[in-house]
């Protein structure tokens, strides 16, 4: 069965279970070192090292709970990138559509940049399904220029 967008389907990728455990790992892994300090007693707690692995310890589950949001949908008319908990901070996604792509550039064949003709950009990366978005991508992104590793797959 061959894999392609159709009508008005819409794909979704979402991040591939290994970063999604990375990102936990490194929320455990720093709340652990919390935990760690302050099970040393109330005499050898400072201050500073104190703010320290507390802003460790919410940036890991920030970037964990950001890991856990992403994802891109792909339809026959265009490219989103979105993440569920961005929209608290005002930030909303907005549909990339194929006509106004003019560059899809790859980096060692893992990261896919969609470039818009307005200066929008979508980035694809680490997404279970890389070789089917990358593959709907240079089908209906055609016309654009394509740069990076894909530059060199349409030379051969």
């Amino acid at each position: 069965m061959k894999s392609s967008l159709t009508d008005d389907r819409i794909v979704v990728f979402d991040r591939t279970p290994v970063a999604r455990l990375f990102s936990c790992a490194a929320a455990f892994g720093s709340a652990a070192l919390l935990f760690d300090y302050l099970s040393r007693g109330a005499a050898e707690i400072e201050a500073l090292p104190l703010i320290a692995l507390v802003g460790l310890v919410a940036g890991t589950v920030i970037a964990a709970l950001i890991q856990y949001g992403d994802h891109i949908y792909m339809s026959s008319s265009g490219v989103l990138y979105e993440n569920r908990f961005l929209p608290f901070l005002g930030k909303r996604g907005r549909w990339l559509r194929w006509e106004d792509v003019v560059e899809v550039r790859e980096i060692r064949r893992k990261v896919l940049v969609i470039l818009s003709r307005d200066g929008r950009r979508v980035l694809v990366d680490a997404i279970f399904g890389y070789a089917i978005a990358r593959n709907e991508i240079v089908r209906h992104a055609s016309h654009a220029v394509f740069s990076g590793t894909l530059a060199r797959d349409e030379q051969t």
